[in-house]
């Protein structure tokens, strides 16, 4: 029992799981065509809109850094502020004080949630 909780709390914070268990990012504020957090259905709106017609999938949270990086000038002396991201990961979320409860259908890690609930 023991072990199934140790896993259950560290699980969504595997970096390479971040895919699944982070919801979205917060680009610093000098980033004006991201202001507010993002999550990757916005991303991939901004994303389309600059690099063109793009086929419609879901992309890793690495890519779309680098894909976001792309778009600004990192000539020297300019500050690079794609590099000061902060995600907003499971733990980040409202409604983790009650381990997601009231999770909502778009959440990515429904299943995960649902999964755990279903075994108490």
């Amino acid at each position: 029992m023991v072990l199934a909780s140790i896993a259950i709390a560290i699980t969504p914070i595997i970096s390479a799981l971040e895919d699944f268990f982070v919801n979205g990012v917060k680009f610093s504020d000098d980033l004006r065509i991201f202001i507010g957090t993002q999550d990757k259905r916005n991303i991939f709106t901004v994303l389309e809109a600059y690099y063109g017609r793009m086929k419609n999938t879901t992309l890793s949270w690495k890519m779309i850094l680098k894909m976001v990086s792309k778009m600004y000038s990192h000539d020297a002396g300019y500050e690079d502020h794609t590099k000061s991201v902060t995600k907003q990961d499971f733990y980040g979320n409202d409604g983790v004080c009650l381990f997601k409860y009231f999770v909502k259908g778009d959440d990515p890690q429904k299943e995960f949630v649902l999964g755990n609930i279903s075994n108490k």
